[in-house]
């Protein structure tokens, strides 16, 4: 047992009350014992809305892993007083501790760019939806592979090609490493506003989005995919498939087929109607499923028909994991394209301009504006020929 009170830490915002007038305030650690104080300054200065005046504490996931590791030298430093001196320490033996906080020998207490980045997706896991958290953390695990302690001072142009060409050699296709850029500048740019870094090296970093190879699959494709039989150990490679043509009959995104319930389906006299609202426009959407494509998306709709009404109908299926088993698919069906989920989108949209018009497919894709609906569109060398040669009059 110790022969006296152990030290007692906690976070002090704003004791000599100066946020009002001066805008911020100093954080400090209090140490306790046995009646005495004694306070210790982090060197962090805060807004009264950076802290959280509730859990005693900055809002900032990064500040507060500061804040605890200035704790942590203070619990160390007892310690390690307590072991030399027969276990007695009081607030004085302070007077020993060595002001190392800035330091270049003391980068210990500093946190890497890769464990901030760690700390700021785990403090946003539930502000992000599954799908983008597993995205955010694939990007982080990348990083990791590429340099697992980069420091802030690291963080340059140098460094941002140096990951591209990374990423290249370990063979990321261009939208693979564009994204992972794209999730990279967003915790770079939390390093610049929590005022870690300066600035951003994105800024003259300019990162072009690749040019998509999309074709569109054909009428006769779309019906060789429906066609596929699958075995009794391929229940997961068909439910791929049939969330392909579901969004191929409906023109939805990925993010949307797969948070799909049973509390999105209406059942009307004729059938079912698809009511959802668009995970990246927002915008809510009522599809009567029976008046196109014979009713096949509310056919593959009953057949994933959940128990639950909150139940998801195409549950375990990930994009990654979809995107994946498509090049089976392909195979299966004798595709010779590379057939990937967002290809179901530009297929319906095709097929819908086709059969009722670029007006219908816009209403059909959500989209605000015609242009964005025709990026979409794509005419085989088959088609254009064909409406060339039913052209009569020239004149």
């Amino acid at each position: 047992m110790f022969r006296d009170q152990l030290v007692r830490y906690r976070v002090i915002y704003d004791r000599k009350k100066e946020a009002a007038q001066k805008g911020k305030a100093l954080v400090q650690i209090e140490a306790y014992q046995s009646g005495n104080r004694r306070y210790f300054s982090t060197g962090i200065y805060l807004k009264r809305e950076e802290w959280n005046d509730k859990k005693k504490e900055p809002k900032d996931p990064y500040t507060i892993s500061q804040v605890r590791s200035f704790i942590s030298e203070l619990e160390d430093f007892e310690k390690k007083r307590r072991y030399f001196n027969g276990e007695n320490f009081n607030l004085k033996d302070f007077d020993r501790l060595p002001d190392q906080r800035n330091r270049a020998e003391n980068d210990g207490l500093v946190l890497s760019f890769n464990q901030f980045f760690d700390e700021q997706l785990t403090a946003r896991r539930k502000e992000l939806t599954p799908g983008t958290y597993r995205n955010h953390r694939a990007c982080l695990n990348t990083l990791n592979e590429f340099n697992p302690t980069i420091r802030f001072e690291d963080i340059t142009y140098t460094l941002l090609e140096k990951f591209k060409q990374f990423m290249i050699a370990k063979g990321h296709k261009p939208f693979t490493w564009h994204k992972r850029h794209v999730q990279l500048k967003t915790y770079i740019k939390k390093a610049v506003k929590n005022k870690i870094i300066d600035r951003s090296p994105y800024e003259d970093y300019k990162l072009s989005i690749p040019k998509a190879d999309i074709v569109p699959l054909q009428m006769e494709e779309v019906r060789a995919l429906e066609g596929l039989v699958f075995e009794s150990g391929q229940k997961r490679l068909e439910r791929v498939r049939d969330m392909f043509l579901f969004s191929v009959y409906t023109g939805l995104r990925w993010s949307d087929v797969s948070s799909l319930t049973r509390a999105n389906f209406i059942e009307a006299d004729e059938g079912l109607v698809l009511q959802y609202k668009s995970a990246k426009e927002g915008k809510t959407s009522a599809f009567p499923l029976y008046v196109s494509f014979d009713g096949k998306a509310g056919a593959i709709a009953r057949k994933y028909w959940p128990n639950e009404e909150r139940a998801k109908l195409f549950k375990g299926i990930y994009n990654a994991f979809a995107n994946l088993r498509l090049k089976e698919l392909a195979k299966m069906a004798d595709i010779k394209k590379n057939l990937h989920f967002h290809i179901a989108r530009h297929t319906s949209a095709t097929l819908y301009a086709k059969k009722a018009g670029v007006l219908v497919a816009q209403n059909i894709l959500q989209h605000s504006k015609l242009t964005t609906t025709q990026g979409y569109l794509h005419l085989s060398n088959t088609e254009r020929d064909k409406a060339l040669e039913n052209i009569k009059d020239w004149s």
